[in-house]
């Protein structure tokens, strides 16, 4: 694209209808430009357009996020995207232009330029751009002399951006290399204009500085303090060893001085407050790294950042310096500077002062509960509330209990009767006092590892629980103070395994009522308290404590309160109450006055999600809570199939006509459920389905394979007789052959042929075997994997113990004479000690001694050494424990598991299909082993001992004794 007036124009244009209102100038404009992107200079011909002054600030503007999309995307691309990317001249150009052109633009351009300077800094600095910062210094340098502190804040910000890398990278002699060569240029630099803007701040602060003076200098203090964190972050640099003096003292500054003239309004004091925050994150830093080195300055910075925390308000705006500043005591607390917090009263100053009034409910938790009851469940209930001053509170005083436990204890558990005391003298004035109470209990509880089990030394649990919890849960008015009863379900979910069972079943019913309560949150936490109740073992791990009798009394009252819950506004799709629904069903006895409404309730709620799916979680319990459905009736009454189809198939057929990608996967996995539920002929409904199943359309979404090959097994299991007619075999193949080509799905290539083994007999399949066996050697050769070959392994066995050896040997060699012989001598007796899985194990070393015991091939003299040592590989499979003979497997996982939507395969639990056992009539295959072998041996004596003798490592020899003694059998 070359530079001339009408570029200048086009591209003028195209930017000024993108931010038209009217939908076709605006993607036509989006069409052009997105066409354009594909020419040569058109990121460098944008920059010129941003730099040009005729043309207006919003079409520059337009142009410079553009700018900023177009490196994103195209300066190294990945190399599947198809995305042809920026060439080195233009990039070189570039290069050139950025930085002058930032530091030249408005604010609002800047912005955007200095983000898309920060994305050529990832890929291309220091080693491809050694340009940049000599240039960025001398920029600074020159800004900071006129006192351009427009220009010093946006070279500051791009240097931050292209710093942060030091954050998050490991740690690598690469990476260090670049950090010296940053230190070495920008230590010095970055300190004599931290040191000189803060010169500027005191003299503007003494004289009476307006806002508007200080405002870009703190701005410029803040940028220094990030950028400090991050040359930091690795290791402690020398040049900042040497001038820590000067860094902390400015730092304690700013914790301990006012600025009334900024601080006077809102946004001067979040200003102040988030230099403030930084310096909090930098001393953090250096207690937790560089503790020996800053162990001068602690004493200080401890007091001076108590004392701010003391005068810091409960306003939101605050909550970042609140919970910075909090964290770092706690860092001192866990350090071996703990003794800071020794002193008499201190930790009672700390609770009083800092820990209650941080624990305390604001407004604006009211305000969250009420109107975002999904934010305040993720912080409140599962735990990403790390950054709130409620959590940051709790942590300060688990931290002091590292080293002073008992006083923690002692002086918690007086605030928390102070705060009873509080509530009961006027409960609905200070209904906030017994909240804090509550929640300190539960934040300060310690989970037992390895378990769900919590334990706590405030309080006595079951004495709580009786006098301060179930008043609440005994409450008539379930709408009544709806945080304390939301705080109350959440004390008894969380001390679940603490309740004695009798006690809690007199409670179910108080639960089940709670789901009828008018909040969001105080239903979803009683769901959230019932389904995991019925998750709590029994002591010891025995089992689960309840069961079905238990809840079976008011069961119907349970269920019909959950689907109603589901209707209160917001909870249409609430994800605990339908993972609640899930966790009964899959408890509770499903009788047919059970399933029917439930089947109605969840088939209703299907066809809704359908016409937009956006909550995954909800959606995934919601087709979870069918499948155990299906399951748990039909178990219990098989008639019920019938009407599971009748109230399934609409929502079904919709999603598959539809073509609603999102639900695919679940709909087969459903599908296959219930065709496994069927009894041959299958219905015309289900043999439209296989048909589509055999369409090559059907396949190409990687996501919905797993499923596919699920419901195929169903059909090849269910209608042997049907996949056999009209070709359709020939297409069940096909679709094997496909998948067994590529390495990420050649498993669910191997399900498919090895439901055909075990269901089809084999005069069908005996004209196709050359062309599988064929596709697999193939494979075999081509892209050789661990997993591939314990797929071919288990599928040659089954098809052996199938069909017989004599069948397997014979369609193998059709493929090329003797192939037979070189895949047992190269393939099959390496591989079989890969082997894993109890049912596995025994159907492979089953078919490898059959293979011994019956092969002609295999029992001629010439053959002796093969034979010994097949049974050599047998008797590693069958002596030594996994980890002794499997290689582990370098493989990515097949299926990647994202949150969301995506193409990837979501499986369902319930579902999912039993895994048969192919040889049920042989209980050890270690016993079938030597009798088998002891039975040969008999009818040829002395042989086999020489042959073994010969061809066996000696732990094999050894293990194969001890097994032959075990069962009584001889080897002649």
């Amino acid at each position: 694209m070359e530079w001339n007036r009408q570029t200048l124009e086009f591209l003028s244009q195209c930017f000024l209808n993108t931010l038209s209102p009217i939908p076709e100038p605006r993607r036509t404009a989006e069409k052009a430009l997105s066409d354009a992107a594909d020419l040569p200079n058109y990121g460098l011909a944008v920059l010129r357009l941003v730099a040009e002054p005729a043309i207006d600030e919003q079409t520059r503007h337009a142009a410079a996020v553009n700018f900023k999309n177009h490196l994103r995307s195209r300066w190294l691309p990945a190399g599947d995207s198809g995305i042809s990317p920026i060439v080195d001249s233009e990039k070189e150009q570039i290069k050139t232009l950025i930085v002058s052109l930032m530091l030249s633009s408005s604010p609002r351009i800047q912005s955007q330029l200095s983000e898309a300077l920060a994305v050529i800094g990832k890929h291309d600095f220091p080693k491809s751009w050694p340009a940049l910062l000599p240039e960025l210094i001398a920029n600074l340098q020159k800004a900071a002399l006129a006192g351009d502190y427009v220009s010093v804040n946006g070279i500051l910000g791009t240097a931050s951006s292209i710093f942060k890398k030091f954050r998050y990278q490991y740690r690598t002699d690469d990476l260090f290399l670049d950090l010296k060569y940053c230190l070495d240029s920008f230590a010095a630099p970055l300190t004599e204009i931290f040191l000189k803007t803060s010169s500027l701040i005191d003299s503007a602060a003494s004289s009476g500085g307006t806002a508007a003076i200080l405002k870009p200098l703190f701005e410029s203090q803040r940028l220094c303090c990030r950028i400090f964190y991050s040359l930091n972050f690795q290791d402690l640099p020398e040049f900042f060893e040497d001038h820590m003096n000067e860094w902390m003292g400015e730092f304690k500054k700013y914790l301990s001085s006012n600025y009334p003239a900024l601080e006077s309004t809102e946004e001067g004091l979040t200003l102040v407050d988030d230099l403030r925050a930084a310096i909090c994150e930098n001393i953090n830093l250096y207690i937790e790294k560089n503790e020996e080195e800053f162990q001068g300055f602690l004493n200080e910075f401890a007091s001076v950042v108590w004392t701010l925390l003391r005068d810091v308000s409960k306003s939101p705006s605050r909550d970042q310096l609140a919970t910075t500043a909090i964290k770092f005591l706690t860092t001192v607390s866990t350090s071996v500077h703990h003794a800071l917090f020794a002193g008499d009263n201190v930790i009672k100053e700390i609770c009083q002062s800092i820990v209650i009034p941080n624990v305390s409910l604001r407004v604006e938790d009211e305000e969250i509960f009420e109107m975002n009851y999904i934010e305040f469940i993720r912080r409140d209930m599962e735990g990403s509330d790390v950054d709130t001053r409620r959590r940051i509170a709790c942590e300060l005083l688990k931290g002091l209990a590292t080293n002073y436990k008992t006083q923690v204890t002692e002086v918690v558990s007086l605030e928390i009767q102070k705060l009873l005391s509080s509530f009961s003298a006027n409960p609905s004035a200070h209904w906030k006092d017994k909240d804090c109470a509550i929640y300190l209990v539960v934040s300060l509880s310690t989970k037992k590892a390895g378990g769900a089990s919590v334990s706590t030394d405030l309080i006595d649990v079951q004495n709580f629980f009786t006098s301060i919890i179930l008043p609440e849960l005994q409450s008539r008015d379930v709408n009544s103070f709806p945080m304390l009863k939301a705080g109350s379900l959440k004390f008894l979910t969380m001390f679940r395994s603490h309740i004695p069972k009798p006690f809690a079943m007199q409670l179910f019913p108080e639960l089940v009522r709670f789901l009828k309560a008018e909040s969001n949150v105080v239903h979803s936490y009683a769901a959230s308290c019932i389904e995991k109740l019925l998750l709590v073992k029994e002591e010891g791990g025995r089992g689960n404590r309840y069961a079905a009798g238990d809840i079976s009394p008011f069961l119907l009252q349970l269920m019909t309160n959950l689907f109603d819950a589901l209707k209160f506004p917001e909870s249409e799709e609430n994800q605990y109450l339908m993972k609640c629904i899930m966790r009964v069903l899959g408890v509770a006895d499903i009788s047919a006055e059970v399933a029917g409404p439930c089947i109605g309730g969840l088939t209703s709620i299907l066809s809704e999600v359908c016409k937009n799916p956006k909550n995954p979680i909800f959606n995934h319990y919601l087709f979870e809570s069918v499948a155990v459905l299906v399951r748990r009736a039909c178990e219990r009454d098989i008639s019920l199939t019938s009407a599971f189809e009748t109230s399934l198939f609409p929502s079904l057929q919709l999603i598959l006509a539809n073509d609603i990608t999102e639900f695919l996967p679940y709909a087969f996995q459903l599908l296959a459920q219930l065709v496994e539920l069927n009894r041959p002929p299958l219905s015309p409904n289900y043999m439209q389905i296989f048909l589509l199943l055999l369409s090559p359309e059907s396949w190409k979404r990687n996501g919905n394979v797993p499923a596919l090959v699920r419901l195929l097994q169903a059909f090849l299991q269910k209608a042997p007789h049907e996949v056999t007619q009209e070709n359709r075999l020939s297409q069940v193949l096909g679709i094997f052959e496909k998948l067994v080509a590529s390495p990420s799905t050649d498993e669910q290539g191997f399900y498919i042929l090895n439901t055909i083994i075990e269901n089809l007999d084999y005069s069908v399949i005996a004209p196709y075997m050359k062309g599988v066996w064929s596709a697999l050697f193939t494979r075999l050769h081509n892209k050789k994997t661990v997993k591939f070959q314990k797929s071919l392994v288990i599928f040659m066995s089954l098809f052996l113990v199938k069909h017989g050896q004599a069948y397997l040997v014979e369609t193998m060699n059709t493929v090329q004479p003797n192939i037979f012989t070189a895949i047992l001598e190269h393939f099959w007796i390496p591989n079989l000690k890969l082997i894993m899985g109890s049912i596995e194990v025994k159907l492979t070393a089953v078919a490898a001694t059959r293979l011994i015991c019956e092969t002609p091939a295999l029992l001629d003299p010439s053959a002796a050494k093969l034979w010994g040592k097949m049974l050599d590989s047998i008797v590693t499979l069958v002596s030594r424990p996994e980890q002794e003979r499997v290689l582990d497997e370098p493989e990515m996982p097949e299926i990647s598991e994202n949150v969301g939507y995506t193409a990837a395969f979501v499986n369902l639990h319930n579902a999912g299909k039993k895994e048969e056992d192919p040889l049920k009539d042989i209980k050890d295959p270690k016993q079938f082993l030597v009798a088998s072998v002891s039975r040969l041996s008999s009818a040829s004596p002395g042989r086999y001992p020489q042959i073994i003798g010969e061809n066996l490592e000696q732990a094999n020899q050894a293990a194969l004794l001890q097994l032959c003694n075990a069962y009584n059998c001889g080897i002649a």
